[in-house]
């Protein structure tokens, strides 16, 4: 079903029909008119040249015949809801709501696939939402994971490979601030003991919650010594957290294909081989950074630090690879998620950001470019 060649051929037998009737004149070997879309500004559905190509056979101007083909038109073709000429001559037609209620139920019942690319297969990566799993998602998170999940569906409708995948950042500070925070949930549902009014903490109603089942499942006995259960207690409220998220997204009719945890990817000295190769391509120097924006000279501590040189790739300033104490940034382990991504063999990178990483967009682009050597696109 194609509704260009279906009306180029329906609008030809028409004008015979007319011509049959001497309304108006066609010659015998007559083929040439087409059934187009209209222009970006024209707000019809189809388009026809009809009047500008017999205009001449018929010895009247290509606006006049126009008005004789809508009126005949607009009478026979009920499914033609309104027709406007343009000059010099085109017939601008929209079909009625019930024309595309019905023409979109019988191309679904006549092909599940109709519109698809079945000649050009490409692999995608999709990563989207990649909240921090810290607790439940908030609606900015909907939004980008509502747009990931279309666009992976679409991709899909046209016969590409795609991943969809969740990128958990479970290394660093906050992951820590997240554990002190279920601890003392659990000491304050178990002991009785007063939950801290330290505002780094996660003050949220669902910390409670996974603090009340960690006691449940009993995976941990004794809470007494957070440093002898810190690590599984970290494994458990994390895999609670993440839950959660699931649960979340399956709410809104989504599920991902796969999840990678930062926490796997230093563990497995990705971070140290992926800064060493763009150390070996030149792209890593030792230099100092300018304050931030917002920042003054007062008080920003000057320091020689490992740096990235995302400048080179077009983005404003290099990018910092460790923090004052030399463990990695959250830049640093992002570049080495994305060597992983690129070692799969995508043709494309995806990444939905949220409107709070707009700064991000030139860093990460940079450093998948040097990666890659300008062979993946991230998009």
């Amino acid at each position: 079903m194609n509704l260009l060649s279906d009306y180029q051929l329906k609008i030809h037998r028409f004008l015979k029909k007319l011509n049959n009737k001497n309304i108006i004149f066609i010659p015998n070997n007559f083929k040439s008119i087409t059934i187009e879309l209209p222009p970006k500004n024209n707000h019809a559905d189809i388009s026809c040249n009809a009047a500008l190509i017999l205009s001449k056979f018929n010895k009247k101007e290509p606006i006049v015949l126009a008005e004789v083909l809508k009126k005949n038109l607009i009478k026979n073709f009920k499914e033609f809801e309104k027709i406007d000429i343009a000059k010099p001559g085109f017939i601008n037609i929209n079909f009625t709501k019930e024309f595309w209620k019905k023409y979109l139920i019988d191309i679904l019942a006549f092909d599940k696939k109709y519109g698809s690319n079945k000649n050009i297969k490409k692999k995608y990566n999709i990563e989207f939402v990649s909240a921090n799993p810290t607790g439940p998602l908030h609606v900015g998170h909907c939004r980008g994971a509502i747009l990931g999940d279309v666009i992976s569906n679409l991709l899909k409708f046209n016969g590409h490979n795609v991943l969809k995948e969740y990128y958990v950042n479970d290394y660093g500070e906050q992951i820590k601030t997240f554990v002190h925070s279920v601890y003392y949930r659990i000491l304050e549902i178990v002991d009785n003991k007063k939950f801290p009014t330290d505002k780094n903490l996660y003050p949220g109603d669902y910390i409670i919650d996974i603090a009340k089942k960690i006691i449940k499942e009993k995976k941990i006995k004794d809470f007494t010594y957070l440093e002898k259960i810190f690590k599984k207690l970290s494994k458990e409220s994390l895999k609670a957290s993440v839950e959660i998220i699931k649960n979340n997204l399956k709410d809104l009719g989504i599920k991902h294909d796969t999840f990678i945890y930062e926490s796997d990817l230093v563990a497995k000295g990705m971070v140290n081989k992926t800064v060493s190769k763009l150390k070996k391509d030149n792209y890593v120097f030792k230099g100092k950074l300018k304050p931030p924006k917002g920042d003054s000279y007062e008080k920003w501590k000057v320091r020689e630090q490992l740096l990235f040189n995302s400048t080179k790739f077009g983005d404003d300033v290099d990018r910092a690879l460790q923090k004052a104490d030399e463990t990695w940034t959250y830049f640093a382990s992002d570049i080495a998620y994305h060597e992983y991504k690129i070692k799969r063999n995508f043709d494309f990178l995806i990444n939905i950001l949220g409107s709070d990483h707009a700064g991000y967009i030139k860093r990460i682009t940079a450093a998948v470019s040097a990666l890659s050597k300008n062979k993946v696109d991230l998009i």
